[in-house]
């Protein structure tokens, strides 16, 4: 299996340099986040690694509402097929890492019966978000946050025991580590970005937030931010009031431009690009870009307007011309842009 042996090969990276790897698990928008402890933690016995699982949609079709609206399948495999495979992949990067370590061989039986998925974070209420199949296939006693509407979802199933809603992130309430999330560990916070212009949030995005180099320096958190739709860049400047400041490590935000006649559903390259200068975050992965095979009456109505990075980053340039000396796009800098592919990872240094 690709991703087990991709996984094997970044765990002695995340071992050397101690930094948070990001796995894309299809070609469309699930990943997976890990984390190694910040080194004034001790971790849980036999763990070395925190991961979060994102947006899992791994087989199968989604609807939306009813299949004669709208009923989409992946065009291109997941890297893994269930959660059971997913889990033996991040128990082997757990078994190289402490084998590395201890010099130890090769997993126990304890190790086989042991989920290595700490958390799921689900943005939408969606079913390429929020997939009932795949998720059912998560232990049931791990915790999942998710927005209001999508956590209300998840409940109904009756399956998971820790359905906790994720705050929306305001500048009022930025002080996050007075206020511990039950569930998760004290070094972690999730919360949501939304837009007071955008009722239903579905251009908002997921906050994570964490220190790895030591879990009290407020000098040392850094944030992810995950927006398969896109959120108003603009939004993103409610970051700058935080306190302690967050450094962005990572932006996850698609690069192609969706419309159902007027309406458009992922805000594309020009508005990540903006985002990126914005949140000054250090990487810019693409998410939610696949085109998949789609079926129902919305598909007739949709329109998709395909950027690279390259088509993107020239039509800047060019608008760029014009632009005051002030605007966040007027210096055009070097970008630390990945496209993953299903079953891609990458070390967030």
């Amino acid at each position: 299996m690709r991703l087990k042996e991709d996984l094997e090969n970044a765990a002695l990276d995340i071992s050397k340099y101690r930094r948070p790897l990001l796995t894309h698990l299809n070609a469309d928008t699930s990943w997976v986040l890990t984390l190694p402890y910040p080194s004034d933690v001790t971790p849980p016995s036999g763990r070395v690694l925190y991961n979060i699982l994102i947006d899992a949609w791994l087989r199968g079709s989604q609807t939306d509402y009813f299949s004669w609206f709208s009923k989409q399948w992946h065009v291109v495999p997941s890297s893994v097929q269930t959660i059971e495979e997913l889990n033996a992949c991040l128990g082997t990067m757990e078994t190289c890492i402490r084998s590395r370590q201890t010099g130890s061989h090769g997993p126990t039986l304890e190790d086989s019966k042991t989920s290595y998925i700490d958390l799921v974070v689900i943005s939408h209420e969606f079913t390429d978000h929020c997939n009932e199949k795949t998720l059912r296939e998560v232990p049931s006693s791990t915790p999942i946050f998710a927005p209001k509407a999508a956590a209300r979802l998840i409940s109904s199933w009756r399956h998971f025991q820790h359905v906790h809603t994720i705050v929306d992130f305001s500048n009022e309430k930025h002080e996050w580590k007075k206020a511990p999330i039950a569930g998760i560990p004290s070094w972690l916070s999730i919360a949501r970005i939304v837009s007071s212009k955008d009722a239903m949030s579905f251009h908002s995005a997921i906050l994570i937030r964490f220190h790895i180099t030591s879990s009290t320096e407020d000098a040392s958190i850094e944030g992810l931010v995950y927006t398969p739709h896109g959120i108003n860049a603009d939004d993103l400047k409610q970051l700058f009031a935080a306190s302690p400041q967050i450094n962005v490590l990572a932006l996850l935000h698609g690069l192609h431009d969706i419309r159902i006649s007027r309406r458009q559903l992922n805000l594309g390259a020009h508005n990540a690009l903006r985002a990126q200068r914005i949140s000054g975050s250090r990487y810019w992965l693409s998410t939610h870009d696949e085109v998949k095979k789609a079926g129902g009456l919305v598909n007739h109505f949709l329109r998709r307007k395909i950027w690279t990075i390259e088509d993107v980053l020239k039509e800047e340039r060019r608008r760029n011309e014009t632009l005051d000396i002030g605007s966040p796009l007027a210096d055009i800098r070097d970008i630390h842009f990945a496209n993953l592919e299903s079953g891609e990872s990458l070390l967030l240094r």
